[in-house]
């Protein structure tokens, strides 16, 4: 196969220890970005392409990190100027149940498959939504199935626990900007669904700077100052306004127009005893409820924490519009599964490491 060579792209910047790994990875990228989803036989008709395309995934140099690393500096190469971005995070199963071989490679998975756990954040331009490329990205394996139950949970140090990869992100973010240029580092808004709810991800935002949140509340907290609780407190806020947004269709909802009332205020959640060094989180709150869904519809009902200033309905409105995003997100794992299929790759029955570092490319 003849391939024009993309000199700027992305894998150019591969830091293997050796250039001629480099070259390999980016005449791969090449290849596989014009039969991206097929086979490696038939994007490789080649024998000798082919047999090096295998040699290099399996090369213990070409790790997942050396491999994905160049795309998130380039992201943030390419964002650095602007003076805030949106760093979406979302989690995804990858499902290989179909892979008889060396299964010991994965692992179970939610819905009770075998396979991996992905976890993305996407760079989003705050004023018009724009994806502007990834930032972070990690796979892993559960060694078991999750047990149900608090004590379980807490018995774990935080830094073992699924949910640690919410600060994780926020770390991996930032770390990549200040390598890249700490005078010119953006803003950095990390918007979380409800698993992102998390004492932890409050606390390491304070630590952080040019760092921000916006979460979707998943527990009722107590309020610090206050005999009082979030929900409640919130929710006897007068309306300050109404608005009407666009929903995507999902697994769980139909498309169409919601039509919300929306509260603010400021509120101090409570911290956690077991972050004994924190003084409660100063935040704000933004609940959109809607009125009048469609029958059988179930109703939009958010309570969004945010460490971003909200004193007007502007401010308030510019929040759920970056909320809106999150489905941004969705759809790129979707892209992943539907378009690349990236669970249907003989690959992954060879091994997890040569699979991990195929889907990036």
């Amino acid at each position: 196969m003849t391939v024009k060579k993309s000199e700027n792209a992305c894998w150019s910047k591969c830091n293997f220890g050796d250039k001629r790994l480099t070259q390999r990875a980016l005449y791969i990228g090449d290849c596989l970005r014009l039969k991206y989803g097929q086979a490696l036989s038939t994007v490789f008709k080649n024998a000798g392409d082919l047999k090096r395309t295998y040699e290099f995934l399996a090369n213990p140099k070409t790790s997942f990190e050396k491999v994905v690393e160049p795309s998130h500096y380039q992201t943030a190469k390419e964002t650095k100027n602007l003076p805030l971005i949106l760093s979406i995070g979302d989690t995804t199963f990858l499902d290989y149940k179909n892979i008889k071989l060396k299964r010991e490679d994965y692992g179970p998975i939610g819905n009770g498959g075998n396979g991996l756990i992905l976890h993305t954040s996407l760079a989003v331009a705050p004023d018009s939504g724009q994806p502007l490329g990834l930032l972070w990205e990690k796979v892993w394996k559960r060694t078991q199935k999750i047990k149900s139950g608090k004590k379980v949970n807490r018995a774990k140090v935080f830094e073992k626990k699924e949910s640690y990869k919410w600060v994780e992100a926020i770390q991996k973010v930032s770390s990549i900007f200040q390598e890249v240029s700490e005078v010119e580092q953006p803003k950095v808004i990390h918007i979380f669904d409800r698993e992102g709810d998390i004492a932890e991800v409050f606390a390491e935002v304070q630590r952080a700077e040019k760092c921000g949140f916006l979460v979707r509340a998943a527990h009722n907290r107590s309020l610090n100052e206050e005999e009082n609780y979030l929900w409640k407190y919130v929710q006897n806020q007068p309306v300050s306004f109404e608005r009407e947004i666009s929903l995507t269709n999902n697994h769980k909802r139909k498309k169409r127009i919601a039509h919300l009332e929306v509260r603010f205020c400021q509120v101090k959640l409570r911290s956690p005893q077991r972050l004994k060094e924190t003084n409660g989180f100063k935040i704000y709150a933004v609940y959109a409820k809607e009125i009048n869904p469609l029958d059988g519809e179930e109703p939009i009902n958010w309570m969004l924490l945010t460490t971003e200033v909200i004193e007007s309905p502007e401010s308030a409105n510019t929040l759920l519009r970056w909320y809106t995003y999150r489905w941004l997100i969705e759809e790129y794992h979707k892209i992943l599964k539907s378009g690349c299929q990236v669970e249907s790759y003989r690959l992954g029955g060879n091994s997890l490491d040569l699979l991990q570092k195929y889907f990036v490319l």
